[in-house]
């Protein structure tokens, strides 16, 4: 399905910015703060912490433990330098003891660390005095894998310029399909009980964001298109119902579709959210118009439903600014919202598109996911603020991390359906495990096409009793 080049790592001043920053305290503290989040640690109670930074070690001061503290120990200079010349390592250890009723393995996987101990040796050990000590730099692993450092480093593209699932870390050593970061913060967790065995972390549960990038809605009518309703999904009906569109106030098929999927997400109490685009034609983009009077009734229509509008930049957006801010700004005119969120055409993402998308006003990405694997591409389901290493600082920006997309289990991947829904549900099964968000993508054309029949309603019913997702009103209201 896809082209990839041979692994590679370049050289660069971007790539010594990050070693040096990668070991500041401001980023060292960002990632306590990740930790904590995941660990159910509640905003109050966070910055009630003494954190303090030194070049050997962070340590953590809870004023609720008295004397007793928690200390991470962190990688020498030199590790750095190795991980910037594309040496990653990835340790194993262990819980303080096994969570109970989890489903997620026994042992916590820890990209970009190394240990001469064996995997089941916990990761925190108790010290004389009460303390614990985090034995690998934990912190450096939580930072490097959210801000997806390797894929700075690596330069392994397929044929859209998309740093695929398949050169990934987390493929090759078998993770992928783990939130591996959150599983990490469980086991901070258990420390945090140990130390303060009258603390109560909030309680995880599971959320749901149905996202739906509105690729084609077909306006203007392509003929090939309209005649493959027919020859290829085997749908008559609406190959008439596109004919019929050009000639009267029916909606063509396509741009139906989209308000079939909101049937849907009222008819199951749950919430979608839809992504429309506004760049002109291009081989990889239909170039419908937004203002075109039938999509504009029918986004009038989900707003005052309720349903959440947002941006899908086009194709040739990614990697220009100047393009996505022209893109953006006329989509905030064509939505009627100036507060927005949204995704990248067909994934096109690195991690510098979180600075474009600051940039832009954006309040959110949901783009971090892979096309040819479903799983943890930022090893999290859980929304945070990306790390800047060139401003060293977090970005005024929520990444909503993307786990599924519909085409990734079908075509991607080629699973029979029962396996797929098998490891989707095992997915969710982890999300709802450890609190996160289980981020889903649905476009609205494989709604007509048989090779996704059996596929999407029985993935709502797994999300069946969720809470949606409600994005903050800005970045600074995320905990």
């Amino acid at each position: 399905m896809s082209s990839s080049s041979a692994i590679a790592t370049p050289a660069g001043s971007g790539l010594n910015s990050i070693a040096g920053q990668a070991r500041t305290p401001e980023a060292r503290k960002y990632a306590v703060k990740e930790l904590a989040r995941r660990a159910g640690v509640s905003r109050d109670f966070f910055d009630s912490w003494e954190i303090t930074c030194t070049a050997d070690r962070t340590t953590i001061s809870l004023p609720p433990a008295g004397s007793r503290r928690v200390y991470f120990e962190h990688a020498p200079e030199k590790f750095f330098t190795q991980v910037t010349s594309g040496q990653f390592p990835v340790a194993r250890a262990g819980y303080l003891r096994k969570p109970n009723g989890s489903p997620l393995a026994e042992d916590l996987i820890l990209p970009f660390c190394e240990s001469p101990l064996p995997p089941s040796v916990p990761l925190f050990q108790t010290q004389a005095d009460g303390s614990f000590l985090c034995r690998m730099d934990l912190l450096s692993s939580v930072l490097l894998t959210l801000s997806r450092v390797e894929e700075n480093i690596c330069k392994t593209r397929d044929e859209h310029g998309r740093f695929p699932a398949s050169a990934s870390l987390a493929a090759r050593h078998e993770f992928l399909e783990r939130p591996i970061v959150d599983e990490c913060a469980m086991a901070f967790q258990q420390v945090l009980n140990a130390l303060i065995p009258s603390w109560r972390p909030e309680p995880p549960g599971l959320r749901a964001k149905l996202t739906h990038d509105i690729d084609n809605v077909g306006i203007p009518i392509q003929p090939r298109a309209t005649i493959g309703h027919t020859l290829k999904r085997r749908r008559p009906a609406s190959t008439l119902r596109d004919l019929l569109a050009t000639v009267s106030p029916i909606k063509p098929a396509e741009l139906e579709l989209v308000r079939k999927l909101a049937h849907i997400s009222v008819s199951r109490r749950l919430h979608s959210s839809f992504y429309w685009k506004g760049s002109p034609r291009t081989p990889m983009d239909e170039g419908y118009d937004p203002f075109h009077p039938k999509i504009q009734r029918v986004i009038l229509d989900l707003k005052q439903q309720g349903f959440e509008v947002g941006v899908h930049p086009g194709y040739y957006t990614f990697a220009s600014r100047s393009e996505l801010a022209s893109e953006v700004e006329r989509l905030r005119k064509a939505l009627g919202r100036a507060y927005l969120g949204g995704r990248q055409h067909y994934l096109r993402w690195s991690p510098q598109t979180w600075e474009d998308w600051e940039a832009c006003g954006l309040a959110y990405d949901s783009t971090v996911g892979f096309a040819d694997q479903i799983g943890f591409r930022a090893g999290t389901s859980i929304p945070f603020r990306p790390w800047s290493f060139a401003m060293n600082r977090e970005l005024n920006l929520i990444e909503i991390p993307l786990l599924l997309m519909d085409c990734t289990p079908v075509k991607y991947m080629g699973l029979r359906r029962a396996e797929g829904l098998e490891r989707i549900r095992r997915c969710i099964q982890q999300v709802e495990r450890v609190g996160g968000v289980f981020t889903m993508l649905w476009h609205n054309v494989p709604l007509m096409d048989p090779d996704y029949d059996g596929w999407y309603e029985p993935i709502l019913d797994m999300l069946a009793g969720s809470k949606p997702f409600v994005v903050p009103e800005n970045a600074d209201g995320l905990w």
